[in-house]
């Protein structure tokens, strides 16, 4: 994966993973028919990962806010432990979610998303007049945005330093009080 991120998926040689992990391309070619079906399953799991992550951060027992805090905790450690997986999902996503299985298809990261922001609408916390598509957007773009300033080190690691300020944000961009701006 690490040579996906770094070189692409066009630059990236089954041969160059090969040597990169120690397998032959004979034994590669046995578990994997082509390099791109090796790159569709390392988005899967990936993909996979982060969701699971997400999805653990919603509670529905806690306030939107208490998800909040969550969901960006849960990502914050995601990216300090495996940034590559999560620039390869976000640079990715385009190219690969047409072709990904219909059962990583069934929980969308948007998706989720959309229903944490619905909760913080019901609980008045999200201001209701502003779209639902558009504050999940602002949302993910926020976090998948920081990730690449993290991997082309725009912003110090690790990602916990930035923690507070990424919540402080997110909370003042979804909130629906007065006086935002």
């Amino acid at each position: 994966m690490r040579l996906f991120v770094r070189d692409g998926l066009c630059e990236t040689s089954l041969r160059d993973i090969a040597a990169a992990t120690g397998y032959s391309n004979t034994v590669l070619y046995k578990f994997f028919e082509s390099k791109n079906t090796l790159a569709i399953h390392l988005f899967e799991r990936c993909y996979g990962t982060l969701v699971m992550s997400v999805q653990e951060s919603m509670d529905p027992q806690q306030t939107f806010h208490e998800d909040l805090n969550a969901l960006v905790d849960r990502y914050i450690r995601f990216l300090d432990q495996n940034l590559d997986a999560v620039i390869y999902v976000h640079e990715n996503l385009r190219l690969f979610w047409p072709q990904a299985s219909s059962k990583t298809r069934l929980n969308p990261l948007l998706g989720l998303l959309r229903q944490w922001i619905e909760k913080g609408k019901a609980e008045g916390t999200v201001d209701p007049e502003e779209s639902t598509d558009l504050l999940a957007s602002l949302t993910i773009g926020l976090l998948s945005q920081f990730a690449r300033m993290l991997y082309f080190q725009e912003c110090e690691p690790p990602a916990l330093k930035w923690r507070e300020s990424i919540k402080d944000l997110l909370e003042r961009a979804l909130s629906q009080k007065e006086g935002r701006f």
